[in-house]
């Protein structure tokens, strides 16, 4: 039977159908959007109210929340209002007292209110960081109330159609009711997100076939939300990659900079037209040329610029040479060997320049800068000591040779076989103090104090031990010590101490045919120093010579009539300055010399 046939027959049944999915869905639509309305006011009070009280929150402003919340009171839209900071302390509230009494629960929606009160609570932040949250109450009462009306009079207007066409509902009701119900029932299932229901299919006419377009719809909606989200999930992933690419990009920048910003050698780059993009702090401060001389230059421009800044008509390397140089590093089967460029600022500064050529779009080459100030320095000083050192122990060794070359040669009486013998035990005896010097030198400037053992030293128990010791040349008497009761307390290593204290000593004999005198000194301007002052009257020195007394191998008499290495003073001084202290030489010619080792007393606790 066709739905026309049907819809004669059943004409008054159809109409009663249709009053009750309208008056049903009228129901729906009423207490839906009035819970949606209770909803949307309680939220938007809340956002406003949190919005408004914030600072006084932050701040511990009762008074002004307590205006807040009076304020919000008047509004008569909302029974109880309060407001609580992050630890749960209560700050201000009003409403009932039994509303305020009962616990309080965040309800998200009207159907979870089970006390009568819809409670909600909106977050107060700042910065990130939660300081309260403002809790509000609403009665459900008076929707209940509206609601429980419209289903009273939806009701009575029912009843009274049902009346009428009762006639005719009862001949094919049923039948058609059981269909639309399950119609209605699905849209409801439908429109709560659930896109797996379908409805079922029995028979073959006209609502049989909207219900089999409506699963065909359901099903095709349901497809296309789980694309969506699909999408959405895909859209998010892509998003957080790109957010996370980004957040390593600029911490891989971030880091480059701090290394460009701490490396003390200076670096310029060039882009694809070669032209300067970028220098480095450390090259501003090697070449004295600010980022301001410099960016969007081209290498001539730059070239120029820098050689501007040294020395005039100094070797300076073009482009083409450290292009070659370049070539040469990286080509390993060239015979071309690497030649250290090197350009000598005005201000006398020694700087390595190389350039490094780059396949980059955005960096076609890097040019480098290098302070070797220092490091040629002390390639300088290296061979001036190792020529110094090679002199000084040729003439020993020029008269070992020589007189071995005699006794080999020759046959002498047992008198000069004797003399020959003891030149070469002499010559012998000065090679081997040379090379322990050389040996002690270069220990102390490899692991300067790290040898040290520092101990609490008496120093006047350390020059009796030094004085017990002594072993002066012949016919000579030993320092006299000087007559303390109390003691030097100095902090030092004792064999160090006693190595630089005897040097001195040594150098006294033998610069001088009198007596040596030793005494303990202090000083005024250095209250944390005691000073042990060994002063002769020998042959002194000028002026000139006292400013060349530390420097290796440098001896104030060169006649050779006092033997000696002439490391034993720069010995002497870097044993000092290792213990925090210092020296102080007072001499003139003829009358003779005083040395003061100033030495870092030993701190002491009461």
């Amino acid at each position: 039977m066709r739905i026309r046939t049907k819809t004669i027959l059943g004409i008054a049944t159809i109409e009663l159908v249709l009053l009750a999915i309208l008056v049903g869905s009228a129901l729906s639509v009423l207490r839906e959007s009035n819970e949606a309305e209770l909803m949307r006011r309680v939220q938007l009070g809340g956002v406003l109210l949190a919005s408004a009280a914030k600072d006084a929150v932050i701040s511990q402003d009762l008074a002004t929340l307590d205006s807040l919340v009076i304020e919000a009171m008047n509004s008569g839209q909302i029974d109880m209002v309060r407001i609580v900071d992050a630890n749960g302390m209560i700050l201000a509230q009003r409403g009932n007292a039994a509303i305020l009494a009962r616990p309080f629960h965040k309800e998200a929606h009207p159907d979870l209110v089970n006390d009568g009160i819809l409670d909600w609570a909106s977050p107060v932040s700042a910065g990130g960081m939660q300081h309260g949250e403002v809790q509000l109450g609403i009665a459900i009462a008076p929707l209940t109330a509206l609601l429980n009306s419209a289903r009273h009079w939806a009701a009575g207007i029912a009843s009274l159609e049902m009346l009428l066409v009762a006639l005719f509902s009862w001949l094919l009701g049923s039948y058609l009711t059981r269909q639309l119900i399950a119609l209605r029932e699905a849209s409801k299932t439908f429109s709560t997100g659930n896109f797996e229901h379908r409805l079922p299919i029995s028979g073959d006419d006209e609502l049989t076939q909207t219900a089999t377009a409506f699963n065909l719809m359901a099903q095709q909606i349901g497809e296309s939300h789980v694309q969506l989200i699909n999408e959405n999930l895909m859209r998010i992933q892509s998003q957080q990659s790109a957010e996370q690419a980004q957040a390593r990009a600029e911490d891989i920048a971030s880091q480059l900079k701090e290394i460009f910003t701490l490396s003390p050698d200076g670096f310029a780059s060039f882009d694809g037209e070669h032209l300067i993009k970028y220098v480095s702090p450390a090259f501003c401060g090697l070449t004295g040329l600010t980022e301001a001389d410099v960016i969007g230059i081209n290498e001539i421009a730059f070239f120029d610029r820098l050689k501007g800044r040294c020395i005039e008509d100094a070797d300076f390397p073009d482009f083409a040479r450290l292009h070659d140089n370049q070539t040469s590093l990286t080509d390993r089967a060239s015979v071309k060997k690497q030649q250290r460029q090197i350009i000598e600022l005005s201000d006398g500064r020694i700087l390595e320049i190389g350039l490094r050529e780059s396949k980059s779009q955005t960096v076609s080459q890097i040019l480098y800068l290098r302070n070797i100030t220092h490091e040629t320095e002390v390639d300088r000083l290296k061979s001036e000591f190792l020529s110094t050192a090679a002199h000084e122990l040729r003439t020993p060794m020029a008269s070992i040779y020589g007189y071995s070359e005699l006794l080999l040669a020759r046959e002498f009486n047992p008198d000069e076989q004797h003399e020959f013998l003891s030149t070469i035990y002499r010559q012998s005896e000065l090679m081997i103090s040379i090379i322990n010097e050389l040996l002690d030198i270069a220990r102390i400037e490899a692991r300067g104090s790290l040898d040290f053992s520092i101990t609490q030293i008496d120093l006047y128990d350390l020059l009796s031990e030094i004085l017990a010791g002594c072993k002066p040349p012949t016919g000579r008497k030993c320092p006299q010590k000087p007559q303390h009761t109390t003691p030097f307390w100095i902090a030092g290593d004792r064999r160090k101490l006693t190595q630089a204290i005897s040097n001195v000593l040594s150098n006294a004999y033998k610069y001088s045919s009198d007596e040596v005198g030793i005494e303990f000194v202090t000083s005024e301007l250095s209250a944390h120093l005691i000073g042990l002052r060994i002063s002769d009257r020998g042959i002194g020195m000028t002026a000139e010579q006292l400013t060349h007394v530390f420097e290796r191998f440098y001896r104030a008499d060169d006649s050779g009539k006092f033997p000696g290495t002439g490391l034993g003073m720069s010995i002497v001084r870097e044993i000092i300055s290792l213990h925090g202290g210092h020296i102080d030489i007072e001499s003139q010619p003829g009358t003779g010399t005083v040395v003061t080792l100033w030495i870092p007393a030993a701190k002491t606790t009461d």
